[in-house]
């Protein structure tokens, strides 16, 4: 495999595949711009290609029905047997189940769950976001409560907390930290808000 242009090949490919999708959170961000944000969080931390482009093409089998076998044969074994570990298991429908049994199998390729941290955590950036604009409301877009999301993204770096990177880590901790902390946030401005009315309505 020519690894010259392997990652722009990726580019193309997930512009491509990814056309007309949209971000859950807000409903209004094109969907590509969050494989390309995981590609470019990668691409802080590795010099791989192959890497970038898994990151890059991680949720195209899964969402937009991309063949295993294309990607083997366009991008090569490895990008394709990250991808695969990327790839959930939609014949299982029950959330919790189906993260699961994701999340074995990722634990058992580190490139691939070093991935799926750089996933995990443009999700959450994208999340205090769309927090931040829409208000908690914003949960209630996916498939799990907030309570189940928090606790996914929390296993995700108890698992990885051994072998990635220090930076890594320090962006991911603060991230975690601020989407919990912006739901206390909005429930304090909130009560600011009726607190004000009441005071200003005293004659």
């Amino acid at each position: 495999m020519d690894n010259t242009n392997i990652v722009e090949k990726a580019l193309t490919k997930a512009i491509e595949l990814h056309k007309g999708q949209v971000r859950k959170g807000d409903a209004k961000i094109p969907y590509v711009v969050h494989p390309l944000e995981v590609g470019i969080i990668v691409a802080r931390f590795t010099n791989s290609p192959e890497l970038v482009s898994a990151a890059i093409l991680h949720d195209t089998v899964e969402d937009c029905k991309y063949p295993i076998e294309d990607i083997e044969e366009e991008f090569g074994s490895e990008v394709k047997n990250l991808v695969s570990s990327l790839t959930e298991d939609k014949a299982i429908t029950d959330w919790t189940e189906r993260k699961a049994e994701n999340l074995k199998r990722l634990r058992l390729n580190q490139d691939a769950y070093f991935i799926k941290s750089a996933d995990a955590l443009a999700n959450m950036r994208s999340l205090l976001v769309a927090i931040k604009e829409d208000g908690s409301i914003v949960w209630s877009r996916f498939n799990a409560p907030k309570e189940k999301k928090m606790e996914y993204f929390k296993v995700i770096l108890q698992d990885t907390e051994e072998f990635l990177p220090k930076k890594f880590l320090e962006e991911y901790v603060s991230a975690l930290k601020d989407l919990e902390y912006s739901e206390f946030l909005e429930k304090k401005t909130a009560i600011g808000f009726v607190a004000k009315k009441l005071c200003f309505g005293k004659k």
